[in-house]
């Protein structure tokens, strides 16, 4: 190829770049200035095989919220959710004169919710018994073990409004309120400073019942709080609030319990498994909390020489399509964004996908498009350099995989479920196009 023809090619995979799938027909602009012998192709028959996987922990630690409740699918299985977090110690100087009226909990909705909240709601409210400091990680997860007081502090049915922003304040029992409100009567070691007072009351559980809904509560100091009221009679009647105010760190973590067993997915019991698409209704799952993700196979790649060299690859794009059933269920709400990692023969995420300099991680973007008199939905990503990279060494290897999920805050947060069209899926159909240069 002689240098007035390489700038050519260089400009042509620069338009490729900035043009959306919309706008393939404007990579033909290209084809002015060489040969007529010579354009642009889209390839769009390479295979690729989608398949569900299931990461062992994922991170729930420091992220903000409290999710408490519990939910039944019938394509990914019941998941229950349980909040730990640790309270500091307040800082008013209570004295023998002063008499308790009752200890709370006091919680905010974050906004986030799954399933059906026009139910009661029900939880009770437990004493953590393990000590998080005497635990060998210090990062907590979605898997992370732990023991509770058998006896509750509290227990909690009430009607969730999620969306409204209201503060709900939740009665701690008699039992317990007297019994730590003494220990500040007597002035005894285990209120005297916060490291004592966090090795008496190692942390609070939100523990769940059965239930219709999983809710999220905001965990931050000013949102998430223990109120202890008590009162003192000088001249007249002198009410006080003292606070203990949730302890923003890795010990506030969310517990969340998945069981499979009657689901599409009960098959799915270790990492190193998978399970195709076709054996899943032609669907694929990712979900928050859990670890289920999405696993994207490339058979076709195996053949690419066959039809280009690899110096004529322009563009390679994945596209994932959300059911409309999924669609519906997130009330046209889709996650904005999915994430994607390397992986490996275990289905371990090895690192997020990375650009050409190697550094920046890339995403799915979701798409919104006409399409008759509804919205379609899809999810894009450029994934040139990557099979570009993988294809270098002339050698294509049957384990090369990516992983996708749900983006982070998402992951960690929510028990989100979003479900992508399968192998087969005539509907909602995965796609794997490249680009390439012929002359």
């Amino acid at each position: 190829m002689n240098i007035k023809l390489t700038l050519y090619c260089i400009i042509i995979a620069q338009l490729c770049f900035a043009c959306g799938d919309d706008d393939v027909s404007m990579l033909r602009l290209g084809e002015d200035f060489v040969d007529s012998e010579s354009g642009i192709v889209l390839i769009d028959t390479l295979s690729i095989k989608l398949s569900n996987v299931h990461i062992d922990s994922i991170q729930t630690s420091n992220t903000g919220v409290a999710l408490v409740g519990a939910y039944n699918s019938d394509e990914t299985g019941k998941i229950q959710a349980d909040a730990i977090f640790r309270l500091g110690l307040c800082s008013e100087n209570i004295t023998d004169e002063d008499v308790l009226d009752s200890i709370t909990i006091c919680v905010k909705h974050n906004q986030y919710y799954r399933g059906d909240t026009s139910q009661i709601l029900s939880f009770k409210i437990h004493e953590l018994e393990t000590d998080l400091d005497g635990l060998d990680e210090s990062i907590f997860y979605n898997t992370t073990t732990f023991s509770v007081v058998d006896e509750a502090i509290g227990e909690v049915s009430y009607y969730p409004s999620p969306n409204s922003g209201d503060e709900y304040e939740f009665k701690l029992s008699n039992a317990f309120s007297t019994r730590l409100f003494n220990l500040f009567l007597e002035d005894a070691d285990e209120v005297g400073d916060a490291t004592s007072f966090v090795e008496y009351l190692k942390g609070i559980v939100f523990k769940s019942d059965e239930n219709d809904a999983i809710v999220g509560f905001l965990a931050n100091e000013e949102d998430l709080k223990l109120k202890m009221y008590y009162h003192r009679v000088e001249h007249e009647k002198l009410e006080f609030t003292a606070t203990f105010p949730i302890e923003v760190s890795n010990n506030q973590f969310n517990h969340i319990q998945s069981d499979r067993s009657t689901s599409l997915l009960k098959d799915l019991n270790t990492q190193r498994e998978d399970i195709g698409s076709l054996q899943t209704n032609n669907t694929v799952f990712l979900e928050g909390g859990t670890g289920v993700m999405t696993k994207v196979m490339f058979p076709g790649l195996a053949h690419v020489f066959q039809l280009v060299l690899l110096n004529q690859i322009i563009k390679a794009e994945l596209i994932l399509e959300p059911t409309k059933q999924s669609i519906e269920a997130n009330d046209y709400n889709l996650p904005l964004s999915l994430s994607a990692y390397t992986t490996n023969n275990t289905n371990a995420a090895t690192g997020f996908l990375v650009g050409s300099d190697g550094i920046t991680e890339l995403t799915f973007s979701l798409v919104k498009t006409p399409h008759d008199y509804e919205e379609s939905y899809y999810y894009t990503i450029d994934i040139t350099q990557y099979i570009i990279n993988e294809l270098l060494n002339g050698y294509f290897d049957p384990d090369f995989a990516l992983l996708v999920s749900l983006n982070g805050s998402d992951q960690a947060s929510t028990v989100k479920n979003l479900a992508i069209g399968g192998d087969e899926n005539t509907d909602f159909t995965p796609k794997f196009k490249l680009y390439t240069y012929y002359y």
